[in-house]
């Protein structure tokens, strides 16, 4: 491996492309065609079609596709998968912010906008590494894929639909592009989605023996839910990586539909769990321990009344530090940074817990940016970092292509 690939990194082509990108919204809006990912997809299928890469678009649902791309080597060898996805979340109020969410603004060596961060700027610095490695004309072996999908930000339909299709199948390690300070990123989150609908009876706020309030049995239920949170933090203690469990209601609606009324007690109440999980924990006792509450409240005689749904399940995932994917990216990040790197875990889930459990692919996730930057008004990446990042993804697919762990 004579060729430094490094070389061939265009910083400008890596800064006008995270622009373009930020400039394009791809938030995703039924009710809004104009802004979503379908734009921002076919603008990066243009750019990779004219680097020379194999280039496919499959949709996922209408206005939504995932793009893939190929750069093959020159022998047989493994195949490592860069992954960063193309949606963003909604920048909200745009006059809150103090800089246009879609201008991809400049200033003081940072670039503003929604996506920024999380994940055009990593999308970016994806391409780009790629394309180096294409330019450099290095004679590798094997198969690199660049996974760009869609609704990361939503129900990760688009990282399923990718491994539905049968592209994860001869993926030997995946680097999933994401705002972690460039950190080595070995462990994330699990996380669980939870409805719960608590039932009452409809009555007249001036007369309320004559029904039944969810509101009361639902505030039962969430101090409940807190000593269950309580006590998962004190059984397992603080996570290396990932630090405490959590069980946080995150939406509380009563009624469950329609219109509340001041003076009428409502028929319902319903709440939304965001439940994110670390190792030593496992789904089904979580949602066991849930219904041992709702037997535990009908228990007390307050005609409590409970359903629960759960809205998705996804596993905590782990690689571990002796993978040849680890060890490419941390040989990258010392030779590029002269520094040690550090090892972390991510606090919610990204598409590469897909990528783990269903397919038992290691990943690492790494990427520009600081880790609580995203969704953020004004969000931002320092273009610095982002020049790094580029490097190291080459750099560390290089290593892993090229070398034997």
């Amino acid at each position: 491996m004579n060729v430094d690939v490094l070389r061939f990194i265009d910083e400008k082509k890596l800064l006008s492309f995270a622009r373009e990108l930020i400039k394009i919204p791809s938030v995703h809006d039924q009710e809004d065609e104009s802004g979503n990912e379908e734009r921002v997809a076919m603008f990066i299928k243009e750019k990779l079609e004219e680097m020379g890469l194999e280039v496919y678009c499959e949709e996922v649902s209408p206005h939504r596709p995932n793009i893939i791309a190929i750069l093959r080597g020159n022998r047989p060898g493994k195949t490592i998968l860069l992954e960063a996805h193309s949606d963003v979340v909604t920048p909200g109020d745009p006059d809150s912010w103090e800089h246009d969410p879609f201008g991809a603004e400049v200033v003081d060596g940072k670039i503003y906008g929604r996506g920024a961060c999380d994940t055009k700027g990593n999308l970016a610095s994806a391409v780009i590494a790629v394309k180096a490695i294409k330019d450099s004309g290095i004679d590798f072996p094997g198969k690199i894929i660049l996974c760009i999908p869609v609704d990361e930000e939503g129900m990760m339909t688009g990282i399923k639909h990718f491994i539905n299709r049968g592209w994860a199948d001869d993926v030997d390690a995946a680097i999933i592009c994401e705002p972690e300070n460039n950190e080595i990123c070995i462990q994330m989150k699990g996380a669980i989605r939870i409805a719960i609908r608590v039932k009452g009876k409809m009555a007249h706020g001036a007369m309320p023996f004559s029904g039944i309030n969810p509101n009361l049995r639902m505030a039962r239920l969430i101090i409940k839910l807190h000593e269950l949170e309580k006590r998962e933090i004190d059984r397992l203690g603080f996570n290396e990586y990932l630090g405490y469990p959590s069980i946080t209601p995150t939406v509380v609606m009563s009624p469950s539909s329609g219109k509340g009324q001041l003076n009428v007690i409502p028929e319902d109440s319903l709440i939304y769990l965001d439940i994110r999980t670390v190792p030593g924990q496992d789904d089904a006792m979580i949602t066991d321990q849930i219904e041992n509450i709702f037997k535990e409240l009908k228990a007390c005689g307050q005609q409590f009344d409970a359903e629960m749904e759960i809205i998705e399940s996804r596993p905590c995932a782990f690689t571990d530090k002796n993978e040849p994917i680890v060890r490419a990216m941390d040989e990258a990040y010392r030779e590029i940074t002269g520094k040690d790197p550090i090892y972390s875990g991510v606090p919610g889930a990204t598409d590469g817990t897909f990528l783990w459990a269903w397919k038992n692919i290691p990943f690492i996730v790494t990427g520009a940016g600081k880790k609580d930057i995203p969704h953020q008004k004004d969000e931002y990446v320092e273009i610095s970092q982002l020049i790094e990042t580029t490097k190291l993804y080459a750099k560390a697919v290089i290593n892993y292509l090229y070398d034997e762990w």
